[in-house]
């Protein structure tokens, strides 16, 4: 009995582990009531099952020309210290680099015909546990009618050889939200990853360097490509009626 039962699962014809079918293709969950809207007592406290339906069921018209305010979402200071030191804010470059970021943000978004303004918003105006309705009323004293939200981040990695130059490879990822003054909605989201190799170079004092280039580079690339994608956004949206 023990070898035909060993030969028999041997055999290959009986899996040894079946996946189950999820729950909800199955025929008994498809015959039971649909939910119209949630039943936990703590989601109406946020937000009415009534407002979830008309929000969910509206469309949403952005203007046809837009004043954006744009804000970069603070980040730690262990990450922005990581290659200008603990005192990051009062480094030059640093602050070059930032001025650059910005820039080529601004230089892409007004390349769109539906955008009429780009606007830093300060980060005066903002806490520092920055939250959905604090940022909007910050854009809303701009009285702009869209607020770009970005967050630029990156890590490096390094090969260190005797007799070749050293390399680092950096990959940068830039996440945006668009955020919709009047309505409080996110039509658009976007979140972009680039990459690139360099090669010490004998101008750089030291790796550290070569890695702070790399990021660099890599993120200003990383950051045009979202806001291509966000005027590419705008441009496919049909001009509002009336």
């Amino acid at each position: 009995m023990d070898v035909a039962l060993a030969g028999f699962l041997l055999s290959g014809c009986v899996p040894l582990h079946k996946e189950a079918a999820p729950m909800m293709s199955t025929a008994e969950y498809q015959t039971r009531p649909p939910l119209e809207g949630s039943l936990f007592p703590s989601d109406q406290a946020v937000l009415s099952d009534e407002a979830i339906k008309r929000i969910l069921s509206s469309k949403l018209e952005l203007p046809e020309k837009a004043r954006v305010a744009v804000m970069k979402f603070p980040m730690g200071e262990d990450t922005a210290g990581r290659y200008y030191g603990y005192y990051y804010w009062r480094q030059e470059e640093y602050v070059k680099t930032q001025q650059e970021y910005s820039d080529a943000l601004s230089t892409t978004l007004l390349a769109s015909k539906r955008i009429a303004e780009v606007t830093p918003l300060p980060s005066l105006m903002t806490p520092r546990q920055a939250s959905v309705p604090v940022l909007r009323e910050a854009a809303v004293r701009m009285q702009a009618d869209l607020l770009l939200v970005f967050r630029v981040t990156g890590d490096a990695y390094y090969k260190y050889t005797i007799f070749a130059k050293d390399k680092v490879k950096v990959y940068s990822t830039c996440e945006a939200v668009l955020l919709d003054v009047r309505t409080g909605l996110v039509p658009f989201t976007k979140i972009i990853t680039r990459e690139k190799l360099a090669v010490k170079e004998p101008n750089d004092l030291d790796l550290i360097e070569t890695m702070r280039r790399a990021e660099k580079n890599a993120s200003l690339e990383s950051l045009k490509a979202v806001a291509d994608d966000l005027v590419g956004f705008l441009g496919s949206l049909p001009i509002k009626s009336g």
